[in-house]
């Protein structure tokens, strides 16, 4: 089935407010170029109100090319500047290695290339890079949190938390789950979530406990990238099992519901091994590849999410329910006699439309899967009314 660029309610928004109105649907609106050349399996972070990418590599059909450069990105000014290199490594850069960003340092080590396992700090303020130490493990395609400004790497089944205080490593309760490569994470209240293919697990480290958390419904099994803001988890893009499966999908966790989320599909290239950091209550993502290695920077807001599509939402009176469903949604209406509801799924693809019958109407699930969906209310040829549902 074809798919539509994007449904006629935020066609209409593109047409009559601007491209900006139109970002804010989907909540993303692109930022300044990364400032290098483009790669994947580099390093996103956040040290105070600054974000930082680098390292990564990128191959394609020629040679190896490793990278050791540091970008610094101030959103104040939407701009980049280029740091001190990274001195893992023996100077020759890395891709795929352990970081955390904290509130005065951010801290790199490990990686794909040589046997270097070294902890190296860096200090936005002298702009220098700093040996700390060995790690307790060798750390490669495997991406850590932080919590209360320490540091948590887990491989295979072991974790760790790093206090940068006192520079040492402890070791902590045993993962109930062997970790997967290309693993996500992000913090919510004090708690970490790691994405291990489609399990995700909690854990509290006031009493070093994991808690097993809702099942990631969607497409891609690993190498996205994750952040979090007001107090929801997001994972965007990566790829299903195989590599060459690339993905844009991009979903919400909800802790307090234990509910994933489906959002409108990331509006950039589809990609995985990409990075992230937050700043401020807004998170920024960018990088990775999907045979074409990418530069660019997109900023998410989740406060804009949906903002362009429920503008209508108070012209006309109108109840969809139950949502969440397990089978069927009822629509009704106080003021429309006739009037057709579009389905479609949150990358714009139109599903089914149904017909009103003496203002009312129902959608049956008829083996649509779990996840979240877009109803449209078409009356004489005029968008009124854009609303998303959920199917359990």
């Amino acid at each position: 089935m074809k798919k539509t660029v994007i449904h006629s309610a935020i066609i209409l928004l593109c047409a009559l407010v601007s491209q900006d109105a139109a970002a804010s649907v989907s909540g993303w609106t692109q930022k300044a170029n990364f400032g290098a050349e483009g790669r994947h399996r580099g390093i996103g972070m956040s040290i105070g109100n600054k974000g930082y990418m680098g390292l990564g590599h990128y191959n394609g059909a020629g040679p190896n090319i490793v990278k050791k450069d540091w970008w610094e990105y101030d959103p104040g000014t939407n701009s980049w500047t280029q740091r001190a290199d990274y001195i893992g490594n023996n100077g020759n850069g890395n891709y795929a290695p352990m970081a955390f960003g904290m509130d005065q340092y951010g801290y790199i080590g490990g990686g794909q290339v040589g046997s270097d396992n070294n902890l190296y700090r860096y200090d936005p303020a002298l702009n220098q890079w700093t040996l700390m130490g060995p790690m307790p493990m060798q750390y490669v395609n495997r991406e850590g949190f932080v919590i209360n400004n320490k540091g948590y790497a887990a491989s295979t089944s072991t974790l760790f938390e790093y206090d940068p205080a006192t520079n040492s490593w402890n070791q902590k309760n045993t993962l109930p789950f062997s970790l997967w490569s290309w693993n996500s994470t992000f913090v919510i209240d004090g708690k970490g979530y790691v994405k291990s293919g489609a399990a995700l697990w909690e854990y509290k480290p006031l009493n070093d406990q994991w808690v097993s958390r809702a099942p990631f419904p969607g497409l891609a099994s690993g190498g996205g990238a994750s952040f979090s803001q007001n107090n929801k988890g997001y994972f965007v893009c990566g790829y299903d099992g195989s590599l060459s499966m690339v993905q844009r999908e991009f979903w919400e966790f909800d802790p307090a519901l234990n509910q994933w989320t489906q959002f409108p599909d990331f509006p950039g290239s589809k990609r995985r091994f990409c990075s992230a950091f937050s700043i401020n209550g807004r998170s920024y993502f960018g990088i990775g590849t999907s045979g074409t290695n990418y530069n660019d920077l997109w900023e998410f807001n989740a406060s804009q999410v949906f903002a362009g599509l429920d503008s209508h939402e108070n012209e006309i009176q109108f109840s969809y329910g139950p949502n969440p469903s397990v089978d069927v949604v009822k629509f009704s209406s106080n003021e429309l006699n006739d009037y057709s509801i579009r389905i479609l799924s949150m990358s714009g693809e139109i599903i089914t439309t149904l017909e009103s019958k003496n203002a009312q109407c129902e959608l049956h699930r008829n083996g649509l899967p779990s996840g979240t969906y877009l109803f449209e209310v078409i009356h004489e040829n005029k968008s009124l009314l854009t609303k998303r549902f959920i199917f359990n």
